[in-house]
This record gives C-alpha cells, structure tokens and sequence, in this order.
C-alpha cells in the first residue's frame, strides 16, 4: 500500500510489511516500507504517533511502541535482512534539536523513564535510530532502540527538505514485530514540527495544547 489521500500538505502513511526479520541479537525487528513517491509536496517532518492501545510492547520502561530506526531512501527493497545495507539519505538529526519526543504512558510497574530516553529526550547512544541494530529484548541486554509509550509521540524535523518527484520510501523498524506500526499513526508533512512547552504527554494533555506543525496543520493529542 502507499501514502492515503493528503490533507493541506500533510499525509497519513499506510506500509507494507517486508519479509523477513532483521536487528540485533536476538534479532526481531519486523521493517515496514511506505512509498512517498509523487505524493505532491517535499517533505520537511515525520511524526510517528503510538496507537495508545495498550497491546505490544512490554510494561515500564519498555511500553508502547519500540522504535528501532527510521530512513528515507530512493532505493525499494522487500526483504528486512536488506534494510542496512541501502542508501539512506542524510537528513536526520536525532539530537534534540532536530528530534522532539512526548512520553507516553508507562504500564505498570513503571520506570524512572522510557527505554532509550532521558526521561524527556531519545538518548540516541542508546536508541541508535540510524541503525536497524535493535536487541529485542526487555533484559539487561536491550539495546539500539526506543519505547514510546503508550500515546507517545516521536517527530524528526529533517536537516533539508526532501523531494518527492523521484522513487522515494521510508522504512520503519519495530522491535519485537508486535504490529504496532500498522496500528500507529505515522505522517508526513511539507512543515516543520514545532512543539510547545512543557514537553511532557501528561501535562500536553490537561492544557489542550497540539502536536502541531506551523500553520493550521495540527492533531490534538486525545
């Protein structure tokens, strides 16, 4: 399936599953692509929203959706054993400055924060987002990937926008193969993402206040 019907600039994505597996040791992570060829605008942000179901995932610091990585690339590839191994385009900034996160909800018991996470911010030397390199695993061993939580959201403002007039797709990985990536929302939008203060889903929550690209292209957190 490709990129559903767009909306001011703003596409809702559907993915097709890759075969195979692939991550670290062990190594669960199901790759899912969406083709973003002529959508009709270049792109400049992607979200990816939990779907606040409270199924997959694990409880504490491991809930919601596990992020394993993320790449635009111009190359179609079928098999998740390939995902590492094709060029991806150099436009992600997984500092802070260039990633926002809101922490969704822990199950319980809860952790001093989620997996890959500082609490408010992606550790990347933990959640490595680059790389499709995920343990997926819930023991000391976990690496290479981050937990949303469930309602968490991730956004990534890219370093320069990206065309889409040329074949063009974004792979997602998710830890553990749980489905969680079809249930999710995950958009595209030709604006940045700018995210209010404070940062944190509780606190978004009881102030109304948006995920939001600049404009009037917006989605209340429920």
């Amino acid at each position: 399936m490709s990129a559903q019907s767009a909306t001011a600039g703003t596409f809702d994505l559907s993915f097709t599953k890759l075969s195979g597996l692939t991550g670290g040791t062990p190594q669960g992570t199901a790759v899912y692509r969406a083709d973003l060829s002529s959508i009709g605008f270049d792109i400049s942000s992607i979200a990816i929203t939990d779907s606040n179901s409270g199924t997959g995932g694990f409880s504490g610091g491991f809930s919601g959706f596990d992020l394993d990585a993320i790449k635009l690339s111009n190359t179609l590839i079928n098999n998740a054993a390939n995902v590492n191994s094709i060029a991806g385009l150099s436009v992600f900034d997984f500092s802070p400055t260039g990633t926002m996160f809101m922490a969704g909800n822990q199950r319980s018991p809860v952790d001093p924060s989620l997996f890959g996470t500082t609490g408010s911010n992606i550790d990347n030397l933990v959640a490595t987002l680059q790389s499709f390199d995920g343990n997926s695993t819930t023991d000391s061993s976990a690496s290479g990937f981050v937990s949303l939580g469930d309602g968490g959201k991730i956004g990534f403002n890219l370093t320069s926008t990206v065309s889409t007039s040329r074949p063009l797709y974004l792979y997602i990985g998710e830890v553990g193969d749980n489905g969680e990536v079809i249930e999710g929302q995950i958009t595209v939008s030709d604006e940045p993402i700018s995210i209010p203060e404070p940062t944190s889903l509780a606190a978004l929550s009881l102030m109304g206040i948006y995920f939001t690209t600049r404009g009037n292209k917006r989605r209340k957190i429920a």
